[in-house]
């Protein structure tokens, strides 16, 4: 995800984990190494951190931020990986440049030397070109935190001094909001297969960052449930990030904030107390959940 401030609880999609012309040289050196490993999606595949600012000086490049890709990269495949993680990016503006975007776009005009692989097409054209280009033995995708945000945004503008109402009209457009995400998503996934890809195809579900109780919770299992048909119908597999954040909380009261998963505010008792994207901690914690997959073979 993308955005840089929390709402009222009632910001139940804030609870999500939510990763043309490009810099020649580094792609090229992306794609003369060998990919056998590509990361794909929004700001959690990207390692986002909302406490850095949005300046060439605190972002001089993207070296500060590890996503799971990074890991499993290092740890996996020998550093023989692409991390194409772009803040922001949603299931319609990753197939798009003119689709409905959460910051992506931004991001490649303001930050583009802090993406680990510069490019200003849409993520689905960079993907294709590198897909083709390597013999990737697997592929992961996060995606659909920045599509749930996006509902929440509209309708707090409708409403924006009523939560109450925010949260009503927020629950009433979140099932459209998950049918036109889980056509996106069988769209991206449809178009990684019709590269000659047939290597592991991995969707990494959306993990909550409030009680399982919440609603925000309730809303995040609606959509991790229906993306999950899709990714089967695809012939790839789910690596339930939801399920092991919420063991992993379990052992702070529920609380993955106070159980380490989410990088702390560096000021203290600030609010939010903690961002809505890993630490370390959890993204390894996410690289661990894709290792253990059955097909996981790289």
């Amino acid at each position: 995800m993308r955005t840089h401030f929390l709402l009222p609880a009632v910001a139940f999609v804030l609870a999500v984990a939510i990763t043309g012309c490009s810099s020649d040289d580094k792609d090229d050196k992306a794609a003369a190494t060998g990919i056998q490993y590509l990361g794909l999606g929004d700001s959690i595949t990207y390692g986002e951190d909302i406490f850095i600012p949005d300046t060439k000086e605190a972002r001089p490049n993207g070296d500060a931020f590890v996503g799971y890709p990074d890991l499993l990269g290092q740890q996996v495949f020998g550093g023989h990986y692409a991390n194409l993680g772009c803040p922001g990016a949603t299931t319609d503006s990753y197939l798009s440049l003119d689709g409905a975007d959460n910051g992506c776009r931004a991001f490649q005009e303001d930050m583009l030397n802090t993406l680990h692989v510069q490019y200003t097409s849409a993520e689905a054209d960079k993907a294709d070109e590198l897909l083709r280009m390597n013999d990737v033995h697997v592929v992961t995708l996060s995606i659909g935190g920045n599509d749930l945000l996006l509902t929440l945004s509209g309708c707090t503008k409708l409403t924006p001094d009523d939560a109450t109402a925010t949260l009503t009209c927020a629950l009433r457009e979140v099932p459209t909001t998950i049918s036109n995400g889980a056509a996106n998503l069988g769209k991206i996934l449809q178009r990684i297969r019709d590269t000659g890809f047939k290597g592991e195809l991995v969707y990494v579900n959306l993990y909550s960052t409030y009680l399982s109780t919440d609603t925000a919770t309730l809303a995040i299992k609606s959509w991790n449930s229906a993306m999950a048909t899709v990714v089967s119908d695809a012939g790839g597999e789910v690596a339930d990030a939801f399920t092991a954040f919420a063991n992993e909380a379990d052992t702070a009261g529920g609380d993955p904030c106070a159980a380490g998963l989410l990088i702390p505010n560096p000021t203290a008792d600030a609010t939010p107390a903690c961002d809505i994207h890993p630490t370390p901690k959890g993204a390894q914690l996410l690289a661990d959940t894709i290792k253990a997959l059955p097909g996981f073979k790289p």
